[in-house]
């Protein structure tokens, strides 16, 4: 029986949540990305309304046992995930699958369209109740990657390998609309009418963030970062299908995938073409 360690260990300095020697003890691709998806560091640190990483850990190291069952047995959590065709999608439903399954929590709303007057104002992501806290929570999730463009300014710089995929965009729609989507009058009435109205929100934003290929990497813990070019990586990365872009062992050799590429170490590189973002 693999050991959770409370599902950090020190590597190169750093606290690392879910090292790649954890992951690498799932035999079967969902349960791994599961870990993943519950246990690795945020995108970026201190973000408003979004947890630390030991709350991360908090969660990994409870539902520890359960994923060490599921590796034994996945059909249940395979089937769950499989209509999954998009990374986010496919994200969202891993937490969905959790939420569903951990005693602590019970899902009040998922993807909860509010409509009122035949217009939408949104949709919920996550309405639940926290039995640890005993109180309503609002969440919403997104897992992305951006490729860094000027290091001074990281975060302001961040573009998807669809340039129209904006970081600063992505956090003020998250923080400025999607989770401030209770506090309108007429949804805050509806959801206090049916016992709805979420005590606390967070934020949920899980990725990976890529470097010029030729630039030092900031000090974070490994695994949370890569390296972006415009030449093909070396032999040893192997090109990932876009939905094991979070842990990886799902190499492809279809064209349209030749993105985000892996090699047998963890490491991970992002090709773009010259023009990408022009």
């Amino acid at each position: 029986m693999v050991e959770c360690a409370h599902c950090k260990t020190k590597e190169n300095g750093f606290m690392c949540l879910l090292p790649k020697q954890t992951l690498a003890c799932f035999v079967h691709h969902e349960v791994r990305d599961l870990a993943w998806a519950i246990g690795s560091p945020g995108l970026l640190p201190g973000l408003p309304m979004a947890p630390d990483d030991d709350w991360y850990a908090e969660l990994l190291h409870a539902y520890w046992p359960r994923l060490l069952a599921l590796d034994r047995q996945p059909a249940l959590l395979q089937r769950h995930c499989a209509h999954c065709r998009r990374l986010g999608q496919y994200f969202e439903t891993l937490w969905h699958f959790f939420l569903l399954d951990s005693p602590r929590f019970q899902v009040l709303g998922y993807n909860r369209q509010q409509v009122v007057a035949g217009k939408t104002l949104g949709a919920f992501d996550f309405l639940l109740w926290d039995s640890q806290h005993m109180r309503v929570e609002h969440w919403e999730l997104s897992v992305k990657f951006y490729l860094i463009t000027d290091t001074a300014t990281p975060e302001d710089s961040a573009l998807g390998i669809n340039p129209c995929d904006r970081l600063r965009r992505k956090l003020d729609h998250m923080q400025q609309h999607q989770l401030r989507l209770s506090e309108q009058p007429v949804v805050r009435r509806a959801l206090i009418s049916e016992g709805l109205m979420p005590e606390h929100k967070r934020l949920i934003l899980k990725g990976r963030l890529f470097y010029p290929q030729h630039t030092t990497l900031p000090e974070r813990a490994p695994g949370t970062l890569g390296r972006w070019g415009h030449e093909l990586p070396d032999a040893q990365f192997k090109a990932q299908h876009k939905l094991g872009w979070m842990t990886g062992g799902r190499a492809t050799t279809e064209r349209r995938d030749r993105k985000n590429y892996q090699d047998s170490e963890g490491n991970w590189y992002v090709r773009v073409e010259k023009e990408w973002n022009q």
